[in-house]
Formats: structure tokens, C-alpha cells, sequence
């Protein structure tokens, strides 16, 4: 067979074997061998799909690993700090206390308030005083039926018995006032507790005990789970990156152990001198294994679902 018989390039399967055929006569069999090698090469260098290609177009850009939210913590009122039951580095959980202002006074004003919101004998004595006023109107009125008694003495018995009838409302008012009294002094002395809106770690301590505070934060925390993860993209990818997609995120310190990261925000307005905008994912870091406050490299169209079965994988 010589060289220039063979030298094709055949546009299809069924073009190859046609051209195959007219050179050696060779059967259908023989043909199909031939053609074999063709077909799985076609396969294997097929053309991805275009949304792969778009995806794994995107370049790489820098970001910013952030705590997912860092808050100051103040007290509502102003007073000298009793106790401080945190130091930095801490883990602290939603609702538990981190200071303690000086609330002596508060205390006795609870007590106070709580004794009087106990109080029962107004009440008591409204409910005896108005027994014995319907009572007596009732006798009252019997005697006068029989003009033993006076109109004027049965008008003295009706307006007594509306005024105890009044007088026991009043009291069962005064105790419900009470009641109210006492909510608001348990709430003001609350105000000396400083608890911890959120669970995270405490970053900075900024008072002691001892020390007179009113608008000044005591203590800084942070939520370190999930991560934010802070991008600035030029404003070609505008479009192409939205919520909801993935991105594989490299922390500068452990760049062989990317994580997957999801889009939650994408800025609607791009900075004109930079020709960027800005673009927001959430990272799950339930273990805190990885630090907030490192820089990072982003990559979009990467295929997380295969990463994540190469990490499971011994």
C-alpha cells in the first residue's frame, strides 16, 4: 500500500471508510477495525459545552477572607464596670454575659418593686368594704318598701355601694401598675448586663473593671462562621458572575486546600476609575480551621462537585 493512496483527512467516519474500501477492496469488517481508533479519538478531544468553556473563561482574581460580621459591644447605659467575664481570644455563645456593670441600686429597686407589686390588701379591703355595702343596700332597700327609712338613706346606701364597687377596681388597677413597675425595673437592671448578641470570638478588650464607660465599646467579637469572602472584578466578567454560583477560593496560607465558596451579593454599581465592582461569597467554617484576615485568589468554572469527591476520596 503506498503512501499517496492513504494521504486523506476524512470529514467523517463513513468518508474514511469509503476511501479505505476503494484502495485495498477491504470488507466491512476490516473497514470497522480501521475506523475504530478515528471514533475514539473524536470522543475524547469533543469540544466542551459552551457554558463550560464560558465558566473556566473567567480569569482569576484576588479577594479578601473577612469575619461574617464584627461588632463593638457597648452598654445601653452608662456606669462603672463591675466585672469583665471575657479575655480576648475567648468563644463566647449568643446571650452569654461578657460584663457586668455596678447595679447595686438597680437591685433594690427590683426588690422594692416586687414587694409592692405583691401587695393584696387593697384589694382585700375593697372586696370586704363592697360585701358589706351590697348587703347593707339591700336591707336598706327592704325598709324603704315599707317607708321605714327615708328616699335619702336608700340614695346614701346606692352611692356607697357604687363607691366600693370603684374603689376595688382601683385597687385591682394599682396592682396591675404594680406589676408593669416592676417589668421596668428588672429590664433597667438588665442594662447593666452585657451579653454577647451573637456566637463568635471575642478580637479586643477594650475596658477593664473599674472603669467608667458610656458611649464606648467594652468589647470587640466576631462571627468567624461562615466567612466572607470579598472580591473586586473587572467589569468585563459584569454578567457572567450570579448568585448563587460557586467559586473556588485559595487562602494564601493553604493554597492547595481551596474551598468552595457560594455568591450571595453582587454589587449593581462598578467603580468607573478601576473599571471594577464588587462581588461577595459566603464560606462554611464550622470547624474554624481557617483564619479571617488573609488575602486569597477566587476562580470561578472550576468543577467543585468533582473537588469535593477527590477530597472525600483516600
Amino acid at each position: 500500500m503506498s503512501r499517496s493512496n492513504l494521504n486523506f483527512a476524512p470529514n467523517s467516519i463513513s468518508e474514511a471508510c469509503s476511501k479505505l474500501g476503494r484502495t485495498r477492496k477491504l470488507n466491512q469488517t476490516l473497514c470497522a477495525h480501521l475506523c475504530l481508533p478515528v471514533v475514539v479519538a473524536s470522543l475524547l478531544f469533543a469540544a466542551p459545552p459552551a457554558g463550560a468553556a464560558d465558566a473556566k473563561a473567567l480569569p482569576a482574581v484576588d479577594c479578601v477572607i473577612n469575619p461574617y460580621r464584627v461588632a463593638d459591644i457597648s452598654s445601653a447605659v452608662p456606669g462603672v464596670i463591675a466585672m469583665v467575664a471575657v479575655e480576648r481570644s475567648d468563644e463566647v455563645a449568643k446571650g452569654q454575659v461578657l460584663a457586668q456593670l455596678e447595679n447595686s441600686v438597680e437591685l433594690a429597686t427590683v426588690e422594692l418593686a416586687r414587694a409592692r407589686a405583691e401587695i393584696d390588701s387593697e384589694i382585700a379591703l375593697g372586696q370586704v368594704n363592697l360585701m358589706f355595702d351590697e348587703k347593707r343596700q339591700v336591707r336598706i332597700g327592704k325598709l324603704q318598701e315599707r317607708q321605714a327609712v327615708s328616699i335619702e338613706k336608700r340614695d346614701e346606701a346606692n352611692r356607697e355601694l357604687e363607691l366600693s364597687k370603684w374603689e376595688l377596681q382601683q385597687a385591682k388597677d394599682l396592682k396591675n401598675v404594680r406589676q408593669l413597675e416592676l417589668q421596668r425595673a428588672i429590664h433597667q437592671l438588665n442594662q447593666k448586663t452585657i451579653r454577647a448578641p451573637f456566637d463568635g470570638f471575642v478580637l479586643q478588650k477594650f475596658k477593664d473593671k473599674g472603669e467608667y464607660i458610656e458611649d464606648q465599646p467594652v468589647l470587640r467579637v466576631a462571627q468567624f462562621d461562615p466567612l466572607l469572602i470579598e472580591a473586586i472584578v473587572p467589569m468585563e466578567l459584569f454578567g457572567k458572575i450570579e448568585l448563587g454560583m460557586e467559586g473556588m477560593v485559595y487562602p494564601e496560607l493553604s493554597a492547595d486546600k481551596p474551598r468552595v465558596a457560594k455568591v450571595v451579593r453582587v454589587d449593581r454599581m462598578g467603580d468607573a476609575a478601576s473599571r471594577t465592582f464588587g462581588v461577595r461569597l459566603e464560606l462554611p467554617n464550622p470547624n474554624f480551621s481557617l483564619p479571617a484576615g488573609l488575602k486569597c485568589e477566587l476562580k470561578f468554572g472550576v468543577d467543585s462537585a468533582n473537588f469535593a469527591s477527590q477530597e472525600g476520596s483516600p
